[in-house]
């Protein structure tokens, strides 16, 4: 202190930290909220999950963003590889949106149990509500 009317605290060096004071180093960083809420129905479930898809997204996009400029010779192969992620983290998240999911849920609610019967059409009839893989088509 160069001034006795200096009212500044001297600067302390790590070596003067008390030892009772001292945290955890992962008590410092800043951690999104990963405990979600425990689910009360399915609907919440998925929710809580996308939700957590969501921030890995985000995580994702910013390590791309870090990795475009870094000085590394295979950074922007790395940062491809972090952005396919990222949209695939994304595509999936909106698959699991609930406005996708709401006639699936109506379907669950209404009493289907999810098993044929015996007096059911076969599965391959157009009933509503049927889960199907995507056909993929190919331009030539």
């Amino acid at each position: 202190m160069a001034n006795p009317n200096d009212t500044s605290k001297p600067a302390r060096s790590r070596r003067d930290r008390p030892k009772g004071s001292a945290a955890p180093p992962s008590a410092t960083i800043p951690v999104a909220n990963t405990a979600p809420t425990p689910p009360l129905t399915l609907e919440d479930a998925i929710e809580n999950e996308r939700t957590l898809l969501l921030q890995v997204r985000a995580m994702l996009h910013c390590l791309y963003e870090v990795l475009l400029y870094a000085d590394d010779d295979d950074s922007i192969m790395h940062a491809e590889i972090a952005h396919t992620a990222a949209r695939l983290i994304d595509d999936s998240c909106v698959r699991l949106d609930s406005v996708n999911l709401h006639p699936l849920f109506e379907a669950i609610r209404q009493g289907g149990s999810g098993a044929p019967r015996e007096d059911d059409p076969d599965l391959a009839c157009d009933r509503p509500y049927q889960v199907r893989e995507p056909m993929p088509v190919y331009l030539a």
